[in-house]
């Protein structure tokens, strides 16, 4: 067998660089992924766009706070504007009440003067409404406006009767309800605040109708005072006279009770409007006087009237007191609306704030990880096996940081022992080369060459050729003992075939020890990617849960939508209630009136029957008769009047906790919403990291591949190994033959060139 054959498993061995190649090759993508949208947006754009999304509720919620606040605002302000026009009302009523006192003295220059002065507080309060856009007061100050001109036109009738009974009349047909349509378009009887509530009610709903009563009482006590000697006329008068009694002690008491109520809502109004209603004590016993109708015919009617007048005076100035109490209170409620409507602002926006920077921390925490696991990833793609990623957190990303220095450093620690083995190769390579030319030389008889004796497997090959060469000189320099030194050769050459054949099973094992390691590597690598394929199980579960918590969250926003509409149905209902109150109260108005136009005529009939003196005595009767109907129809109507102001004030209290729990309904479903997005936002990140588990899943995947072909190459060294051990046997037999044929070697050994 010549040499270049028992050399040929050494040059037939391929080179690791190589086999790395293809390995690489075998594990190069087939084709590229195809993503979505959001597939090809990075993690810290969909962070924000997570929150532009996340900042909109935020946006609606801010809305909503100062459009509530708003509205709550121009409810006060629209009180405190009809607040003001109580004063032109006041005006208007003093006015109007020296006219007919006036009038009916005969002082026509003081009755001019005062007509004048109504008539431009009544022009002052058209042109206020129309500036504050009250369309509905405006309309009732236009009436009172023309029916003032009819009262201006009236006969004042035998000593001032007709005038106060028309007086009474345009006061309970013009003033009272005008001033009570300007109280409700302006929401003074619509005001939610308890204090305030009751403190208008006190002063600007029962007092200017105690005013108004009393202010009628004025004028019938002037014409009692002058028919004091005609006890017919007296007698007529005094049931009218009763029934404004009556009706001012019953809107007297209202206002009492309403300013307890009112008090014990907010003490600072008991030094200013408390006070001046509990001085109206003596206003009580006035009208207290007033209602016994059986005195006024033993009475001085002068003392009846300058109490009456002076009591008119002390109402006036309880109603003043009160108009600034409630200004103040108004003033004060929107003071509190802004600073809450400021406080809820700074609120909202600190909140928005504390998110912003909480989302941009959670951004950090999780793009800068990302970031440099990604910077990482394409180096070790690039082949820079060294690189590491620091682990800064114990999170997903954090373990996930981990499995990836772990698998960085083996692949590190496997190219080092690729090189290793490579530069080995390549050294032996040119070993083994170097080698063939110094044995070609020796086979063509040149002894006096020597391979040049190395550290691998390969030295102790060529230390024997060396040695070989070096015996076979000796041989041919020494003829006479051949036989001998032949055999000694021989016999040397045998010990070092042995000691090749130790050292190439040695090589042997080792390949075979290090294609164990190997696959206790891939046994390695299969286990994390079984464990990465788990956390992507995991992952998905994590997303089916919090999509069912999303389901859930949207079952409870439905039941709290159907709570709201219930609710809502509720205050409408309640609401129509009110209207149909509303409607009751229009027909005891119009009952009211028609009583009231019957006492009128009654009254008028039985000052014409007392003008005629006998011949109308009969008919003075059925007058009479007609008037007692009449007083007891307006004595009932009041009554009923008195009873739906009550329904009406309990119903709209009912109304007011409606709308509460309707605020607290949709509040609890504006929380419910921001749970069911804070759960939408889990099930997004849940998906992604189960997409970031699957990916590396498939890195570890592939990995198992690459060193799976690596063990395929080391079994080949090792197949090698066992190649070369059986080329030493077989030089071992040849030794041995050599020894047999040492009487040969003698004429064979001729040709060759012997070291000097």
């Amino acid at each position: 067998m010549s040499q270049n054959a028992r050399l040929d498993p050494f040059l037939s061995t391929p080179k690791p660089t190589q086999g790395r190649r293809k390995a690489a090759a075998s594990t190069a993508p087939s084709g590229q992924t195809r993503t979505g949208v959001l597939g090809r947006i990075g993690v810290g754009r969909k962070l924000a766009l997570t929150a532009g999304i996340f900042a909109l509720p935020i946006t609606a919620l801010l809305f909503l706070t100062v459009s509530g606040r708003q509205h709550d605002i121009n409810f006060i302000q629209r009180e405190q504007a009809g607040v003001s026009q109580i004063a032109d009302y006041q005006r208007f009523q003093s006015e109007i009440a020296n006219y007919v006192s006036a009038r009916n003295r005969g002082n026509k220059t003081t009755a001019s003067t005062a007509q004048a002065a109504a008539t431009q507080a009544l022009k002052n309060l058209q042109q206020s409404t129309k500036a504050l856009n009250l369309p509905a007061t405006q309309a009732t100050v236009a009436a009172l406006s023309g029916q003032w001109k009819q009262l201006q036109a009236g006969d004042i009738g035998p000593s001032g009767l007709l005038l106060a009974s028309n007086y009474k009349q345009f006061y309970e047909d013009q003033v009272l309800p005008s001033l009570e349509t300007l109280l409700q378009e302006s929401n003074l009887l619509l005001d939610p605040t308890a204090a305030s509530s009751f403190a208008i009610q006190s002063a600007l709903v029962e007092l200017p109708e105690v005013r108004a009563r009393l202010s009628a009482l004025s004028a019938l006590a002037a014409s009692l005072e002058q028919v004091k000697g005609q006890p017919d006329l007296v007698d007529i008068i005094a049931p009218q006279y009763r029934d404004l009694a009556v009706r001012a002690g019953v809107a007297l008491d209202a206002a009492f009770s309403a300013i307890k109520r009112a008090e014990a809502q907010d003490e600072s109004l008991t030094p200013t409007l408390g006070t001046a209603v509990r001085n109206l004590e003596p206003v009580r016993q006035t009208i207290a006087s007033a209602a016994n109708a059986d005195l006024l015919r033993n009475v001085n009617q002068r003392a009846n009237l300058n109490a009456v007048q002076a009591s008119v005076e002390q109402v006036a100035t309880a109603i003043s007191i009160g108009t600034e109490e409630i200004n103040r209170l108004l003033k004060n409620r929107v003071a509190v609306e802004r600073s809450a409507q400021l406080f809820e602002l700074m609120a909202v926006g600190l909140l928005t704030l504390l998110a912003a920077l909480l989302l941009v921390a959670v951004s950090r925490a999780i793009t800068r990880p990302l970031t440099q696991l990604t910077r990482s990833a394409r180096l070790l793609a690039q082949g820079d096996f060294s690189t590491t990623v620091q682990v800064t957190s114990q999170d997903e990303l954090g373990l996930v940081a981990g499995a990836f220095n772990e698998a960085a450093t083996q692949l590190h620690s496997n190219q080092q022992k690729a090189e290793q083995e490579r530069l080995e190769a390549a050294q032996l390579q040119s070993n083994i080369s170097d080698f063939l030319d110094v044995t070609m030389d020796i086979a063509d008889g040149d002894l006096t060459r020597r391979g040049k004796v190395t550290e691998d497997v390969l030295g102790n090959v060529v230390d024997s050729i060396n040695l070989m060469a070096a015996e076979l000189a000796g041989v041919l320099g020494d003829v006479q003992h051949a036989s001998q030194s032949v055999t000694d050769g021989s016999q040397a050459m045998l010990n070092t075939t042995s000691q090749i054949g130790d050292a190439t099973r040695l090589t042997a094992a080792e390949a075979a020890r290090v294609a164990g390691q190997v696959q206790n590597i891939t046994a390695a690598i299969r286990e994390m990617a079984a464990q990465a394929q788990n956390s992507a199980e995991t992952a998905r579960a994590a997303l089916l849960a919090s999509q069912q918590g999303q389901e859930a969250v949207t079952g409870t926003l439905g039941g709290m939508q159907n709570i709201r509409r219930e609710v809502q149905g509720v205050a409408k209902r309640i609401k129509g209630l009110g209207d149909r109150s509303l409607e009751i109260q229009e027909i005891v108005d119009t009952i009211s009136q028609i009583a009231r136009q019957t006492n009128l005529l009654a009254l008028n009939a039985s000052i014409e029957a007392a003008g005629a003196g006998e011949a109308g005595g009969r008919f003075s009767i059925v007058a009479d008769e007609v008037r007692k109907l009449a007083d007891t129809s307006s004595q009932a109507t009041a009554r009923i009047a008195t009873l739906i102001k009550n329904v009406q004030a309990e119903i709209q209290d009912v109304i007011v906790s409606v709308e509460d729990g309707t605020r607290e309904v949709e509040q609890g479903y504006r929380v419910a919403g921001s749970a069911g997005e804070r759960l939408r936002e889990i099930g997004t990140l849940t998906q992604q990291s189960a997409q970031l588990a699957e990916s590396i899943a498939a890195s570890s995947q592939a990995q198992v591949t690459g060193v799976e072909e690596m063990g395929s190459a080391v079994e080949q060294i090792a197949a090698v190994a066992q190649q070369s051990q059986g080329s030493v046997e077989q030089g071992r037999a040849t030794a041995e033959q050599l020894e047999q044929l040492a009487q040969g070697l003698n004429a064979s050994l001729t040709r060759f060139r012997l070291p000097s």
